[in-house]
């Protein structure tokens, strides 16, 4: 296994670990064993726990950024839209967990996040209100207001994760849950 393997490795099992026992009740040890490497071979790729939480943090926001990449390349303006919506419940929902985690154990966490998802959200907000506002161009969508519909939609995909986060309760799948968001957004609910 390379360096870069074992320690991909090493994060998905402290994630696991993370998730199950608790970021505190974790130790470095009970990672090195799960992993199948001894305990120097740990410290090499990571000095401390607090290092592979900040690795699992970046990692997770690589992840949220990668909407952002995957929307930009998007131009059909409906299309975008659904590319926003299902990579962010996709990144939302299956991060929830760790998310709950590090934002509640690791010091110095919940303001990083704070900071990453403030960043990720203004870039995110004006990508789909360009896509709303070419829409209603090109006569695809009804004339609103493209930043407060942007962001009617992120609080959409936010109450989503904020359920899961907060109670636990899940849509069947990922996809399922984006397919009621964007079928809300697109149609509402009036008959």
């Amino acid at each position: 296994m390379t360096a870069q393997e074992t320690a991909e490795k090493i994060q998905k099992i402290a994630a696991r670990l993370f998730i199950q026992k608790g970021y505190t009740a974790t130790s470095m040890r009970e990672i090195a064993a799960e992993v199948g490497i001894g305990k120097a071979t740990i410290y090499y790729h990571f000095p401390d726990k607090e290092a592979i939480a900040s690795a699992l943090i970046h990692q997770t926001f690589s992840d949220m950024k990668e909407a952002l990449t995957m929307m930009r390349a998007e131009q059909d303006p409906r299309q975008r839209i659904k590319v926003a919506v299902t990579s962010s419940v996709d990144y939302l929902l299956d991060s929830a967990d760790m998310i709950s985690v590090l934002r509640r154990e690791v010091a110095g966490s919940r303001d990083l996040m704070q900071h990453e998802f403030k960043e990720f959200s203004l870039e995110y907000i004006q990508l789909l209100a360009d896509a709303i506002r070419r829409g209603t161009e090109q006569g695809i969508f009804r004339p609103v207001e493209p930043v407060a519909a942007a962001r009617v939609l992120l609080t959409m995909i936010q109450g989503t994760f904020a359920m899961v986060y907060m109670s636990g309760i899940r849509n069947q799948t990922n996809g399922h849950s984006a397919s009621a968001i964007l079928d809300i957004f697109f149609h509402g609910i009036d008959a």
